[in-house]
């Protein structure tokens, strides 16, 4: 009975890991639309990375910054690092040739290619719960997003192929926690990676910023430093099918934001679809609690 509350505590606070995590992964999409006329896309990259990894190191207690960078499974790790870096630069390119919501859609396949992937990749055992929470989270995302694809064309592939490596980043970030992992390790090596990735595109094409694109990039540095911890953090505690749901609440982040920043007020449609996908988060949620 204590094996049996523990693995559902563990379950509960991985969820609510991942939804914070979402939802500031929301918040930094945002703030890159705001600041994607003044910056380049190589500052916008280095902005995700450079300060929280600064702030990482700086705050470790100098007796364990050695251990944020050593490690024994640095393959899984030098992976899990190039996935949102490849994530991110594919929905860059794809937002400049199709719709928004095209794009979005098919990125948020991503939680399918985690439920089918994770009884073969983890050895999980991936109940109905999550494929139906999945399936209502997506049909939401169809009602919110609203696709019309009446031009459909090659560059489709690059929010196709964003999908795999954002299913791949939940797939490493779980196996990785479930090794026991560090989640400050694992933030370390993810936010070292894509600032050595980003610096060299950010210094061909940097551009002067006034102090107002600066503090929007330290509030996109400081969301996606701690939305990748939470990231970590979620899988290290509950499994990735049963997280899987819950990615569409980044969704949710996106509509709240686009009120607040950009007036833009979601119609009855976006309305049902928010309802569907707290539902199905309270659907999974409740059924995690019991198994």
């Amino acid at each position: 009975m204590t094996s049996h509350h523990s693995s559902a505590s563990a379950t509960a606070r991985g969820i609510f890991c991942l939804i914070a995590s979402v939802g500031l992964f929301g918040i930094v999409d945002g703030l890159s639309k705001m600041i994607i006329e003044y910056e380049s896309f190589g500052q916008i990259m280095l902005s995700r990375y450079l300060l929280p990894l600064i702030l990482t190191i700086v705050l470790t207690k100098p007796k364990k910054r050695a251990a944020l960078f050593s490690t024994e499974n640095l393959f899984l790790q030098l992976s899990r690092g190039i996935m949102p870096v490849m994530v991110g630069s594919l929905m860059v390119l794809a937002v400049t040739y199709l719709p928004l919501a095209e794009a979005t859609v098919i990125l948020f396949a991503g939680p399918f290619f985690v439920v089918s992937l994770s009884g073969w990749f983890l050895g999980e055992r991936v109940s109905l719960d999550s494929w139906v929470g999945v399936a209502i989270g997506f049909v939401a995302v169809l009602l919110v997003a609203r696709p019309g694809f009446t031009d459909v064309s090659l560059y489709t592939v690059l929010p196709a192929i964003a999908a795999l490596f954002y299913a791949g980043l939940q797939l490493m970030s779980r196996r990785l926690g479930a090794l026991g992992i560090d989640p400050n390790s694992t933030l370390a090596w993810t936010l070292l990676i894509g600032t050595t990735l980003s610096l060299p595109l950010a210094i061909y094409d940097w551009r002067p910023l006034d102090w107002g694109m600066g503090l929007i990039s330290l509030g996109l540095a400081g969301a996606f430093g701690f939305g990748q911890y939470f990231l970590a953090k979620a899988y290290a505690l509950a499994p990735a099918n049963s997280l899987a749901p819950f990615t569409y609440f980044q969704i949710l982040s996106a509509v709240i934001f686009g009120i607040v920043v950009f007036g833009d007020i979601p119609n009855i449609l976006t309305g049902i679809g928010i309802l569907m996908i707290i539902s199905a988060g309270i659907y999974v949620f409740g059924k995690s609690l019991k198994t």
